[in-house]
């Protein structure tokens, strides 16, 4: 019993470590290694994904069982402000990811990132499915007819190749003023992405009460490194500005909800994406295992 302990300790606090250095990682990172990302932009089944998310009971439940969720989303249902073709939850989920609750936002981007390994984690653990998918469907609805320069600010200098192929992990504020990027930030030290963007949302037109640009990328976006050069402030402080060049979109795991079979079985597809799962995904099903484990011991003594 005392060895028993003692492995599922030592498994607890890999994770613990394992976790906090992820954490720290950078969110555009190559496209070869966010495989677990959710990036799904429902190709094919907009219409099955708005009855399961949204007209069934899934946000609902999804919710209740979310403090911060629910409560960035009663602030934002009431905003008057409708997308084209859209409904007012599109609105009031735009309205959320800029909501005050940062340390929502930060969970669900940590959920996007990491919760896209195979069917059955996002289908058990990715509890944020209705806001991932109004999300994304209102970047389709409201796709632009061209593209666009914007900056995003980020922290650190993890510098991605020349030539790269690169994506963000999770979806993404970006500004189209340089100078307003700037300035509450310090940038030295620090790393600012120039990037040519032809899907993204202006949330300034659609979210009630927001008056500064902050543009919204989706992690389904994808860029070629184009450029990377380090540049001086005029106080002269250095920082590395990164050029990025849209490439297209990958809608990576597309229709997730809908890929098992009707008898319930994986797809081809989801087991080969299954067997080959990264070391996030390892570790998040490691995570669940671990406590469960853990509990049964405690239950035992």
């Amino acid at each position: 019993m005392g060895q028993k302990r003692r492995m599922l300790l030592a498994a607890i606090i890999f994770i613990a470590v394992y976790y906090k250095v992820t954490a720290k990682e950078t969110r555009l990172l190559d496209v070869q290694k966010t495989t677990n990302v959710v990036a799904d932009l429902y190709y094919g089944c907009r219409e099955e994904a708005m009855k399961k998310f949204i007209e069934s009971d899934v946000l609902k439940q999804e919710l209740n069982n979310s403090e911060g969720f629910q409560k960035a989303w009663n602030k934002s249902i009431e905003c008057s402000k409708q997308i084209p073709q859209g409904r007012k939850e599109h609105s009031a989920a735009l309205s959320v990811y800029i909501n005050e609750d940062k340390s929502f936002i930060q969970t669900l981007n940590k959920a996007i990132e990491t919760m896209g390994g195979n069917v059955s984690i996002y289908e058990d653990h990715f509890n944020l499915k209705s806001l991932h998918f109004l999300l994304m469907d209102s970047m389709r609805l409201l796709k632009p007819k061209e593209c666009k320069n914007f900056y995003v600010f980020q922290d650190g200098k993890n510098q991605p190749q020349k030539g790269s192929t690169v994506r963000f992990t999770s979806f993404t504020l970006a500004y189209s003023d340089y100078e307003e990027l700037k300035r509450p930030k310090h940038v030295n030290e620090s790393t600012i992405l120039h990037l040519t963007s032809c899907f993204f949302v202006n949330l300034k037109d659609y979210v009630c009460g927001q008056e500064q640009d902050e543009i919204l990328l989706s992690p389904a976006e994808v860029f070629t490194v184009e450029q990377v050069k380090t540049k001086t402030t005029s106080d002269g402080d250095e920082y590395l500005e990164i050029d990025l060049k849209q490439s297209g979109l990958k809608s990576s795991h597309n229709c997730y909800i809908f890929s098992r079979m009707s008898v319930g079985q994986e797809t081809t597809t989801a087991v080969a994406e299954r067997d080959r799962s990264p070391p996030a995904v390892v570790a998040t099903l490691w995570l669940v295992s671990v406590l469960a484990a853990l509990s049964s011991v405690s239950l035992a003594v």
